[in-house]
């Protein structure tokens, strides 16, 4: 079996961490934990204020963790 790069990883990780943050986001907001108006303002997709920052730490997050696993991967052999 061949080993994943790193990219590939951190390419699944992006999806499992954005899906992550929605849910979490969506379930704060009906359990009325937080009002997410003033946020849904400048978060409406790509080159939106608050999507950009949290695609941007998302990215980092996924990146990190691509190279943690990466890293189990290549002391296994």
């Amino acid at each position: 079996m061949e080993h994943p790069t790193k990219e590939q990883i951190g390419s699944v990780l992006i999806g499992i961490i954005s899906l992550g943050f929605d849910r979490s986001l969506n379930a704060l907001a009906e359990a009325g934990a937080i009002d997410t108006k003033k946020l849904r303002e400048h978060y409406k997709g790509s080159g939106s204020k608050n999507y950009d920052l949290v695609t941007a730490q998302i990215e980092l997050t996924a990146h990190y963790g691509a190279e943690r696993i990466r890293s189990r991967f290549s002391s296994e052999n």
